[in-house]
């Protein structure tokens, strides 16, 4: 009875091996909902992180140029007012007469009534500085201290553009203190000019009214710095904007000196009015350029985009909190739905376990009204249920007639054991450590079987593929693993894919075996072993392992020997496995091949050189 149990349980296992595991394929079905539904709720959210993502880009863009047309605006009245104060300035009769006079004689005239009078024109003017008047050859009148770098004539013809302002055609200019291009800018180092590039004056000839021939002076405006520098404070978008105002031909004009200087960045994309957004260096800046009617000017803001998204910040939070929700909602739903499914199957699954020898519990009510359903599932149980009563009838009448047979085979496949048992025994086993889900013994007799059958192989020659012999190491240290644990790491170094070379046959595993013998295992705390393959003009193998107590003048003791000698069967005691395979290796491919071994400070290394052979 004992057979008749064994065939049963043997073939309903080979049949209803894919049901028997019915926590398995619970979560099989479990996934599948996931694996549609998955892929469906991230094409949704894709979208919708698209739609919020232009949308806040929009918006960033939008709110940045209403900055900037704020402070273009404020900008262009203060520009706008200099120019209409400056021509009021030239035609005062009161300042016609001052340098009239100024110019006539070597002496300074009284400047009592001009001073009254540009006093009372910058009164209420906080944006300017200060304002120069000069002659031809001196300084005639100055708001400020005389001699200064502004007022002193000496250092006024020393500017570079005092040569512009006497030779230029237009009425007026704006004159910033450097002329710095956006790439002149940017390559500053620890920008050289941090407050005097707030520096902007308006600079004008003052002609006589009398003819509007006669040059008798010019007129110098200063913006006040520090009244720039507020405009810039005053920005309310970003920590570290930049503002940027270039003239028509690209000359810096002022900017906002700011610890974190984007003008790298800044140069790095074309120049056009309108919004941008683009990367530099993997940040993101908003741009936005707009043209100002004062000299063809243009105004630019740049900022880190990770300054002023805080809008897109949430949105991405709230989006990842209902992805949370959402995800946590389909888990609970696919699992109940994969459990209600999953349940008639399972119950089959024991019911099949049941039949051959298992100890899982059935519930009988469950068996019933499973049975009596009117849908697939109810044919699925009645069929197998006739399907176990037949198979019972068939191994009862088959018992009988085939015991004698059963017993004469089984003793004549015990007494022809061969490789093709143990390779099928083997397979065996790993298919039921499979089928109950034990992957370490599954993996542990995979690599045993792959070690018999490698090893094991028919063949007359004395070489082998040198792809096969890596696969029987491989396998090998598969098994080795499971002996260390944690004390053993290893890994390949090889071509991918190795040539089809053809190496003498069982070289690496006595090597390997004396790594792990004589070096890791002696290592309380285990170590790393490494199998390199290199490729040139010979096949070098090394075997580096993390123990150095190898004793190298007797290893090279053992390593001595001469093909043409006569005694070459005689090995020393020691290192037995080591001798064999440098003394093959010297018969069969000649005397400049074989092993040498070295030792680093943390390592041993075991070199094998060979030649390369690519055919038998």
């Amino acid at each position: 009875m004992n057979h008749r149990k064994k065939e049963k349980n043997f073939l309903f296992f080979k049949i209803f091996n894919g049901l028997s595991d019915s926590t398995s394929f619970q979560r099989r079905l479990f996934m599948s909902f996931l694996f549609i539904a998955i892929p469906v709720i991230s094409g949704i959210l894709i979208l919708a992180f698209s739609i919020i993502q232009f949308t806040t880009h929009e918006t960033v863009m939008q709110t940045q140029a209403t900055e900037l047309e704020k402070t273009s605006a404020q900008l262009e009245f203060v520009i706008s007012d200099t120019e209409n104060m400056s021509r009021e300035l030239i035609y005062n009769s009161t300042v016609q007469e001052y340098l009239s006079a100024a110019n006539a004689s070597s002496a300074y005239p009284d400047d009592t009534d001009v001073s009254y009078y540009v006093n009372g024109l910058i009164l209420n003017r906080d944006y300017i500085n200060s304002i120069v008047l000069t002659t031809k050859t001196h300084t005639v009148y100055s708001t400020e201290n005389a001699y200064t770098d502004r007022s002193g004539f000496q250092n006024i013809r020393q500017k570079w553009w005092y040569s512009q302002l006497t030779d230029m055609s237009s009425p007026y200019s704006w004159f910033p203190y450097s002329r710095l291009t956006k790439t002149d800018y940017a390559a500053q180092e620890n920008n050289e000019i941090p407050r005097q590039i707030n520096t902007l004056m308006l600079a004008r000839p003052i002609v006589s009214t009398s003819d509007y021939r006669t040059v008798l002076g010019y007129l110098m405006i200063y913006l006040d710095d520090e009244y720039v520098e507020q405009l810039w404070q005053d920005i309310s978008w970003g920590k570290t904007t930049n503002v940027f105002l270039f003239s028509k031909d690209n000359k810096l004009i002022i900017t906002n000196a700011l610890m974190n200087n984007y003008s790298d960045a800044f140069i790095s994309v074309d120049y056009q009015t309108g919004n941008q957004i683009f990367r530099y260096e993997k940040e993101l800046y908003v741009l936005t350029a707009s043209e100002m009617d004062t000299d063809n000017w243009t105004i630019y803001m740049l900022t880190p985009y990770s300054e002023v998204n805080g809008t897109a910040t949430t949105m991405m939070y709230i989006l990842l909190l209902s992805l949370a929700a959402i995800f946590a909602a389909l888990f609970l739903m696919s699992r109940y739905s994969a459990s209600s499914m999953a349940r008639p199957i399972i119950v089959l699954s024991k019911k099949m376990d049941a039949y051959h020898g298992s100890d899982q519990k059935l519930d009988p009510d469950a068996v019933k009204r499973y049975r009596n359903r009117s849908d697939e599932i109810g044919q699925m149980y009645r069929s197998y249920e006739q399907l176990e009563d037949r198979m019972n009838r068939l191994i009862q009448e088959i018992y009988v007639k085939n015991l004698e047979k059963k017993d004469a085979e089984l003793a004549l496949l015990q007494s022809q054991i061969d490789p093709h048992f143990l390779y099928n025994t083997l397979d065996s086993i790993n298919w039921i450590a499979l089928a109950n889900d034990q992957d370490e013994i599954s993996e542990m007799i995979t690599a045993l079987s792959d070690t018999f059958r490698l090893s094991l192989m028919k063949n007359n020659s004395s070489f082998v593929e040198m792809e096969q012999e890596i696969q029987y190491i491989q396998s090998y240290l598969v098994l080795q693993k499971f002996r260390y644990t944690d004390r053993l790491t290893y890994d390949f170094d090889m071509p991918d894919p190795l040539p089809a070379l053809y190496i003498p046959r069982f070289i690496l595993q006595p090597v390997v075996e004396n790594a792990l013998k004589h070096g890791i295992n002696n290592r309380e705390e285990g170590g790393h072993l490494s199998i390199s393959v290199s490729i040139g003009k010979q096949v070098i193998l090394r075997v580096v392992n993390d123990g150095t107590q190898i004793d190298l003048e007797k290893m090279k003791s053992l390593l001595v020997f001469n093909p043409e000698d006569s005694d070459i069967l005689n090995f020393k005691n020691e290192g037995y496995g080591v001798q064999n395979i440098h003394r093959r290796i010297k018969i069969i491919c000649g005397d400049e091949y074989g092993l040498s071994y070295s030792v680093t400070k943390f390592q041993t290394i075991c070199q094998i050189t060979l030649p390369v052979k690519e055919t038998l």
